[in-house]
C-alpha cells in the first residue's frame, strides 16, 4: 500500500511571492502543499471547522503579505493558529508577516523600521553559527545565509535596551519581555555598511521559535531568488522538527472523509473552467441575455481554416510604413506590431534591437471581440463577408455565463481553430491580435474599478481574428505573405498573388525613386540643411510639428511637480506601514488639438515617434474607437508552440548621456541597491504568476539583473522562465493550459503595479486620480500555431474617438478638437526621493510628448 505525502497547510495573505514559498516547500520536501486565503470564511468563522480542517496536515505555513500584524483583517486565521490549545496543537512556521504576528501573539511590539528593507539582500547571523550551538534548532548544520528581505515593520523584543557590551553574550537568550520566544537570527547594521541600502536599525530580529510550542518563524524571505541556498536546509530542518514534535506528541494528520477546503495553488485551466461551465450552464446559451444566434455561428466560423502563405525577399531600404502604406488604408481598422530598431547599430543583443514585424491586413473586415471589466458580455462585430453571417458594422452580445468568463471564451475560441501545419519560420499564422487595458488587469485579481466615469462603450480588451496578414523577418530579409482560408475553399484565391504584385511593384517604384535620389546627390551638393524626420526647418532652429498643426492651438495638462511629489510620499507612507514593498506610480498628461487635415494623422504620429524612440515593440492600433501608438521597449509575455514562457521585466533606467554612454558605466551606475532591488521584487512577483499556472520546479531565472543597451537609454532586464507541463496525455484532453493561461494569471503587468499586487493595485487607485486605460496594459498575438507575445503599453499615447467635440459652436466651423493621452511613471520603494521619482517621470513623457514638438 502507497503512503500518502504528508499535507502543508500554506495560509495565504493574498501576497505575490506565496506561490515562490509553495514551489520551495514542494521541491524541497516531500510534501503536497495546499492552500487557503487568510479570510476563508469558513474557517474564519468557525473554530470547529478550522480544527477540522488542520487534522488533515502535518504542519501549518503563516505567510507574509501586506498590512500589520495587529490587524484583524490582515491576518485572519493566523491568530487563530498561535491560540490553538493542546488538543488542537500544530507545528507552524511563520513568514515575514506570520513571523510578526507570532511575535505580538507572545509578548513582543511590532514597530517601523527606521530604514525599510525591500528587496535587499542581508547577511543573517544565526544560532547555527555558534561554536556548539544550534543543535536541534532549525538553523542547525547551515552555513553563511544571506537573505532578501522585504520588510517595513520589525519585532521588538527590547533588543534596542541591550548594550553593546552584553549585546554578543546575551542575543540568544529569551529576552525579559518575551520570555517564551528565543532568538534564532539577526541581521545587523555592522553588516552593511557602506552599502547604500538604507540600512538604519542596528539590530532586526529575523528567526525566533516558541520555548514549549511546535512554533518557528523567519522574518526573511527563504523562497526569493536571490536568498542563497542554505535556507533550504533551514526549511529542511524545520520540517524534521515538526515531523518529531508530531510524533513525540501522538499527533497524527487524520485522513477523514470529510471534505477539504485547502486547495492547490496551480489555477484551474481556461479551457476546463469552460468545460465546467458547459456541463453545469450549456443549456443556458440559448436561454441567456446574449445573443443565441451569435454564439451558434461564432462557433462554427474559421473551424475549417488552413494556412497558405508565399515567401517574398525584402529589399534593405523598404520599411515597414512603405509596406503598410502600399497595401492598405491606414485610416481604417489597422494593426501592426513592430520591431522598428530591427536595423539599429547603437542597440544591443538580437533580443534588444527586435527580429519580426506583424502588418494585420483587411482587418477592417475581420472578426473583433471586445469586453469591458466586469460585464457578462462579449461583444462580437461581425465581418462584413458572406458564410450567411451579419452585415460588417453589425454587433452582437454574447453571455459569457456559459463560458466561465471572458478568457475561457477566448480560450476555447483559439483552442477549436488550432492548426498544427504552417511556415515554421514564421512566428505567427494568424490569430487573435489586439489589446487589453489595465483596468481588464485588475479584473483578474479582483479588484474592482468603482464608479468608472468613462463611457461603457470603451472596451477594456478589444482581439481582432485576423486571417490576413505579413510577417517580416528583419533578420532574413524575408517577408511572409499569409493566409487562412477555408479548407473547401478554392486555395488560396489569388489574394497572396494579388498582395505579392503590389510588394514588387512596391520595390521597383522605391528602387527606381532611390537610385534617382542618389544620381541627384552625386551631380548636384545640397543647397541647405536637409529635412529628417518630416519636420521642416525653422529659422529659430524649431520645427513644426509634422503634422501641421499649429504648435500654439495645442492644449496641454500634465502634472505639476508638486502634485506629483506628492503622491510619491503617499506612496512611500504606504510603504513605511508595511502595506506594500513597491508601488508603480503613474500619471496622465492630455494633450488637446485641432485634427489636422491630413487623411490619417495617427499614422504620421506614429511614423515619427518610430523614428525618434526605436524599439523592439512598437505598435500602431486603430480599433474601434481606440488609437493607440507605442514605441515600447518591453515585452511582457510571450509564449512558444512548445509551451515555453517568457517574461522581461524591466525595472531600472538611465538616459544615455555624454557622462553615461557606455554599457559599463551603465551597468555601475544601476548596479546599486536601489535599483536592483526594484527589479528583484517585480521577478520574485513574476515567478509567483508563472508558479500558479507551470506549478513547482518549472520556472527560471536564466537572466538576472542584467543591462541592455538601446538607442536612447540603458535598461535593467531580468528573463523568467516557466514551462508549461505538457504529456502527451494532458496535450489530447480538452483541459490542458496553455499561454493564454499565463496571460490571463500574469495581468496587470507586475512592472506597472508593484508588490504585493493586488494590495498596491488598490492602494494606487486611491492616489492616482484617473483611469490608465490602454497606458499599462498589454499589445501584442496569440496565433492559430499555439504562439503567443505581447508587450506592455509603456512609452505611448492613445486617444478615443469618443472624446472628439467641435472647436466651436459655430456651424461654419467644421474644426474638431482630439484628446491624447501620455501615461508615465515609475517604481516608488522606500530608496526613493519624491524629486528624484518626479525627474524619472518627466524623463518618460518627454521623450514621448516630444513627437508632438512641445519641448522646443
Amino acid at each position: 500500500m502507497r503512503i500518502p505525502k504528508p499535507r502543508i497547510l500554506f495560509i495565504d495573505a493574498y501576497d505575490s511571492f506565496s506561490n515562490n514559498i509553495i514551489s520551495l516547500l514542494s521541491t524541497t520536501l516531500s510534501c503536497t502543499i495546499l492552500a487557503i486565503k487568510i479570510d476563508n470564511p469558513i474557517l474564519l468563522n468557525s473554530d470547529e471547522a478550522l480544527h477540522s480542517e488542520l487534522r488533515h496536515y502535518a504542519a501549518v505555513i503563516c505567510g507574509p503579505g501586506p498590512g500589520h500584524p495587529g490587524s484583524e483583517r490582515d491576518v485572519g486565521i493566523m491568530k487563530k493558529i498561535w491560540r490553538l490549545g493542546e488538543k488542537e496543537m500544530i507545528p507552524a512556521l511563520g513568514i515575514c508577516l506570520g513571523f510578526q504576528s507570532l511575535c505580538l501573539e507572545f509578548g513582543g511590539n511590532v514597530k517601523r523600521l527606521k530604514g525599510p528593507q525591500h528587496g535587499i539582500i542581508r547577511r543573517v547571523r544565526h544560532v547555527g553559527e555558534m561554536e556548539g550551538g544550534g543543535k536541534e534548532s532549525i538553523f542547525e548544520g547551515v552555513g553563511e545565509v544571506h537573505a532578501t528581505l522585504y520588510q517595513s515593520l520589525c519585532a521588538d523584543i527590547g533588543q534596542d535596551s541591550v548594550s553593546a557590551t552584553d549585546w554578543d553574550s546575551t542575543k540568544w537568550d529569551s529576552p525579559r519581555r518575551c520570555p517564551e520566544l528565543i532568538p534564532l537570527a539577526w541581521v545587523e547594521e555592522k553588516d552593511c555598511v557602506g552599502n547604500d541600502s538604507g540600512v538604519k536599525d542596528n539590530r532586526v530580529l529575523v528567526a525566533v521559535r516558541h520555548t514549549t510550542k511546535p512554533f518557528w518563524a523567519l522574518q526573511y524571505h527563504p523562497e526569493s531568488i536571490c536568498t542563497n541556498d542554505e535556507s533550504k536546509k533551514v526549511i529542511k530542518n524545520w520540517f524534521r522538527q515538526a515531523q518529531r514534535w508530531n510524533r513525540a506528541s501522538g499527533r497524527k494528520q487524520v485522513d477523514l472523509n470529510s471534505l477539504i477546503v485547502g486547495e492547490s495553488s496551480t489555477r484551474e485551466s481556461l479551457l476546463r473552467r469552460y468545460n465546467t461551465h458547459q456541463l453545469v450552464n450549456g443549456n443556458l446559451v440559448t436561454q441567456s441575455k446574449g445573443d443565441a444566434e451569435a454564439h451558434r455561428n461564432i462557433s462554427d466560423m474559421y473551424t475549417d481554416y488552413v494556412y497558405y502563405s508565399r515567401k517574398i525577399t525584402l529589399p534593405d531600404h523598404i520599411s515597414i510604413p512603405d509596406l503598410v502604406e502600399a497595401i492598405q488604408a491606414v485610416c481604417q481598422n489597422c494593426i501592426i506590431l513592430e520591431s522598428s530598431n530591427a536595423h539599429e547599430k547603437s542597440s544591443g543583443s538580437a533580443d534588444v534591437r527586435g527580429r519580426y514585424s506583424i502588418i494585420g491586413l483587411d482587418v477592417n473586415d475581420a472578426l473583433r471581440f471586445e469586453y469591458r471589466a466586469s460585464s457578462d458580455l462579449v461583444t462580437a462585430i461581425w465581418p462584413k463577408f458572406g458564410h450567411g453571417y451579419r452585415e460588417m458594422g453589425s454587433c452582437s452580445e454574447i453571455s459569457l455565463q456559459p463560458f466561465g468568463g471572458i478568457w475561457p471564451f477566448l480560450a476555447q475560441f483559439l483552442d477549436k481553430r488550432r492548426i498544427v501545419h504552417g511556415d515554421d519560420d514564421s512566428l505567427f499564422w494568424g490569430g487573435f491580435m489586439g489589446y487589453t487595458t489595465y483596468e481588464l488587469g485588475l479584473e483578474s485579481i479582483n479588484i474592482k474599478c468603482g464608479t468608472r466615469n468613462t463611457p461603457e462603450s470603451r472596451p477594456d480588451l478589444s482581439f481582432t481574428w485576423v486571417t490576413r496578414s505579413i510577417v517580416v523577418d528583419h533578420l532574413k530579409g524575408i517577408a511572409h505573405i499569409q493566409q487562412l482560408v477555408g479548407f473547401e475553399s478554392d486555395g488560396e484565391s489569388g489574394w497572396i498573388e494579388y498582395i505579392g504584385s503590389k510588394l514588387v511593384h512596391l520595390f521597383q517604384s522605391k528602387s527606381i525613386y532611390r537610385n534617382n535620389t542618389q544620381s541627384l546627390q552625386s551631380s548636384k551638393p545640397p543647397t541647405s540643411t536637409p529635412k529628417t524626420n518630416g519636420a521642416s526647418n525653422h529659422p529659430n532652429g524649431k520645427s513644426h510639428p509634422t503634422n501641421g498643426i499649429s504648435k500654439h492651438s495645442k492644449i496641454i495638462i500634465q502634472p505639476t511637480n508638486a502634485t506629483y511629489e506628492r503622491k510619491v510620499r503617499l506612496c512611500q507612507e504606504s510603504i513605511f506601514s508595511g502595506d506594500s514593498y513597491e508601488l508603480c506610480l503613474t500619471s496622465q498628461t492630455t494633450i488637446r488639438q485641432p485634427r489636422s487635415s491630413l487623411k490619417s494623422p495617427s499614422w504620421d504620429l506614429y511614423k515619427t515617434l518610430r523614428t525618434h524612440q526605436p524599439s523592439p515593440f512598437a505598435s500602431y492600433l486603430r480599433l474601434g474607437s481606440a488609437t493607440l501608438i507605442s514605441s515600447s521597449p518591453e515585452r511582457f509575455l510571450s509564449w512558444t508552440r512548445d509551451g515555453l514562457c517568457e517574461l522581461r521585466p524591466m525595472k531600472g533606467t538611465v538616459r544615455k548621456s555624454p557622462q553615461i554612454s557606455t554599457l559599463a558605466q551603465a551597468t555601475a551606475l544601476l548596479g546599486v541597491p536601489k535599483e536592483k532591488a526594484e527589479n528583484l521584487m517585480i521577478v520574485d512577483l513574476v515567478r509567483h504568476d508563472l508558479y500558479s499556472v507551470c506549478g513547482a520546479e518549472y520556472v527560471c531565472v536564466p537572466r538576472l539583473m542584467a543591462v541592455e543597451e538601446y538607442r536612447s537609454v540603458f535598461q535593467m532586464i531580468s528573463i523568467v522562465q516557466g514551462q508549461i507541463p505538457c504529456t502527451g496525455k494532458e496535450m489530447e484532453t480538452k483541459e490542458k493550459y496553455t499561454g493564454l493561461d499565463v496571460l490571463a494569471a500574469s495581468l496587470p503587468p507586475g512592472s506597472m503595479t508593484g508588490a504585493p499586487k493586488k494590495r498596491s493595485c488598490e492602494i494606487l487607485q486611491g492616489i492616482e486620480d484617473t483611469e490608465r486605460s490602454l497606458y499599462s496594459g498589454v499589445v501584442g498575438y496569440m496565433d492559430v500555431g499555439g504562439r503567443g507575445d505581447f508587450s506592455v503599453t509603456i512609452r505611448s499615447m492613445f486617444r478615443w474617438d469618443d472624446e472628439d467635440t467641435p472647436r466651436s459652436s459655430n456651424l461654419d466651423d467644421k474644426e474638431v478638437l482630439e484628446t491624447w493621452h501620455i501615461g508615465a511613471g515609475g517604481a516608488v520603494t522606500a530608496l526613493s526621493t519624491p524629486i528624484g521619482e518626479r525627474e524619472e517621470m518627466q524623463t518618460k513623457l518627454f521623450g514621448t510628448l516630444g513627437v508632438f514638438d512641445l519641448l522646443g
